[in-house]
């Protein structure tokens, strides 16, 4: 059986999640490393359920419910930073983009940030469309 059009969104998702990754990592490295107030430490729960789905379509491992032992702060946070790969976070951990960072981004590639902006833009429709393609794909499933 061919690949459910979700499915295909979600690929589509992969590769632009990636690129903003990809963009991002040379100021993340130098902003968030020596943060004193990461917001990884001010923050719960992260995962919504177009997160949970693009993981789900994406075959990645269901690890958003991770038992941490940190008392503040995503449970998903090491010593050494996230624990997850950069393609199986929630989209607001590649979205949020602080002050610094900002910053950074500006210093460094001024050109970077619209370009991300833009590819934020692009994913959120993405996600979206994904939600509303996996519905019809399982009324197909059932009808089929």
């Amino acid at each position: 059986m061919g690949m459910y059009q979700s499915e295909k969104t979600a690929k589509e998702l992969e590769t632009l999640i990636l690129e903003v990754v990809a963009l991002q990592k040379d100021s993340v490295e130098i902003v968030c490393a020596h943060c004193k107030s990461p917001c990884c430490e001010r923050v719960d729960h992260l995962f919504g359920e177009k997160d949970v789905l693009f993981l789900k379509l994406s075959g990645r491992k269901k690890r958003w419910r991770k038992n941490g032992t940190r008392k503040k702060g995503c449970r998903l946070l090491g010593p050494f930073g996230c624990t997850l790969g950069p393609g199986s976070r929630p989209f607001i951990c590649h979205h949020y983009i602080c002050p610094d960072l900002e910053a950074e981004i500006l210093r460094s590639e001024a050109g970077v940030l619209p370009l991300l902006q833009e590819k934020f833009k692009i994913i959120d429709t993405l996600r979206s469309q994904m939600w509303a393609e996996y519905l019809d794909d399982l009324l197909r499933r059932q009808k089929g």
